[in-house]
């Protein structure tokens, strides 16, 4: 799609929008039945931006993959509207080879590319192929066009914020619009998300004497696949087989728990060994192995210097398990979210925290569950804003969406985890805050 087109696409949607739920206004001033007319404008209005997202690719796609990732913690009835979103994930269509020879060019020779692309990223997509010496890699291609689709993309999505915010009131969408922007430019050069994978291999990898992930329980678990070539355009990683998260629902229940608790393993550990966290918890981004090993793909989003949220999210838990609520509420101070003038009392009920998770030895995630924390585990800063004490910086944001994410994910699965033992390494392990 043209840069003309996809912006007047992503353009007509408030504008439809708008005159759609005006129509709703209307017609309740007329003495139609208001929750039916507006539930029928929401419904339409969620189809059209759907649409819209999934036509414009790019920027917006990844924007559209973010915000069903946390749908499914909306009240039932918006969760229902916004199922649309999860096809997003498998169903961006990808370009015809010929339109990206020129960047394929920059493959070494000896380098074979299967014609038809498995996937569509957000920015470009990718293909099977053989490496020199008759490996199968995956052959990860940028779109030319890709820049000025991000320039293009992030003016409409600003514009779109406040539509968006009316259709998903928890959610705060104008700082998820702001730090979706703030990744992109990193997300076009792909040597800075290859190196971020070969650390995160680095550290993960398993058996290494002295090695950062050595002796942890549940190390051997997480697969990362190597990568064999690198250029601002172009990256080439080893392929890995296994069952995507979106399949696992047909699964059964001992294979969706191994794939919960490797998950939630990857996600509160990576802080700790590798000093940040894979920020793009989208079910595509993860394949079970026929071994139940769990392989990480896509590097492009990562918190760097994280752990503050993870530890602040672990130490809530495991202090409001103890009862001392006076020490979460040290806790949220150093972390600088909260000011000098909150009580605990305060606190506590901003932050109605649900200690199950800790206390039992195996807790199973469920959608229901999420449900019943939505407000607190979908958007922290609108959770905690209303005595007007949050401090919650936007460097959080990232490191939020991982935990959250992850969180979401272990619920998509009804995935039961020993979640006791993973928060408690995460606790003792993280640095307090300065």
């Amino acid at each position: 799609m043209g840069l003309i087109r996809r912006a007047a696409s992503l353009a007509s949607v408030p504008v439809t929008t708008g005159a759609r739920l005006a129509g709703a206004a209307t017609a309740t001033a007329f003495g139609a039945d208001r929750d039916a007319v507006y539930a029928k404008a929401t419904a339409a209005s969620v189809e059209t931006l759907t649409a819209a997202l999934a036509k414009a690719r790019g920027p917006a796609l990844k924007f559209g993959q973010a915000l069903a990732v946390f749908s499914s913690a909306l009240p039932p009835e918006q969760a229902a509207q916004l199922t649309a979103l999860t096809r997003l994930y498998e169903d961006a269509k990808p370009q015809p080879l010929k339109t990206i020879e020129k960047q394929l060019k920059g493959l070494p020779k000896g380098v074979d590319i299967e014609p038809e692309a498995i996937a569509a990223a957000s920015l470009g997509q990718v293909h099977r192929g053989t490496w020199t010496d008759g490996t199968p890699v995956a052959i990860k291609v940028q779109y030319a066009d890709a820049p000025k689709v991000v320039k293009s993309d992030m003016m409409q999505l600003r514009a779109m914020a406040p539509l968006v915010g009316r259709l998903l009131p928890t959610l705060d969408v104008k700082a998820l619009v702001d730090e979706h922007a703030a990744r992109l430019a990193e997300e076009l050069d792909y040597t800075h998300e290859a190196a971020w994978q070969k650390r995160f291999r680095k550290a993960w990898k398993p058996g290494k004497p002295g090695g950062l992930a050595d002796g942890m329980p549940g190390s051997g678990g997480i697969v990362i696949p190597k990568v064999h070539f690198a250029t601002e355009t172009l990256l080439v990683t080893e392929w890995i087989d296994g069952t995507p998260f979106t399949a696992l629902v047909d699964e059964p229940a001992h294979r969706r728990d191994a794939a919960g608790r490797q998950l939630a393993r990857f996600c509160f550990w990576s802080p700790r060994l590798v000093g940040a966290t894979h920020a793009d918890p989208h079910p595509g981004n993860f394949r079970l192995l026929d071994d139940e090993r769990l392989a990480v793909l896509d590097f492009g989003s990562i918190a760097d210097d994280a752990g503050l949220f993870t530890h602040l999210f672990a130490q809530t838990l495991i202090l409001t398990t103890r009862g001392d609520d006076e020490a979460v509420l040290e806790e949220w101070r150093k972390a600088g979210l909260v000011s000098d003038s909150t009580t605990t009392e305060q606190l506590m009920e901003m932050l109605d925290p649900d200690d199950r998770p800790y206390t039992r030895e195996e807790f199973t995630f469920s959608k229901e569950w999420l449900q019943t924390r939505s407000q607190q585990f979908q958007d922290p800063v609108q959770a905690l804003q209303g005595a007007s004490r949050l401090r919650f910086p936007a460097d959080y944001l990232l490191e939020h969406r991982a935990v959250m994410g992850t969180i979401a994910l272990l619920c998509g699965l009804d995935s039961t985890v020993d979640f006791r033992a993973v928060i408690d390494g995460v606790g003792d392990a993280i640095a307090q805050p300065a």
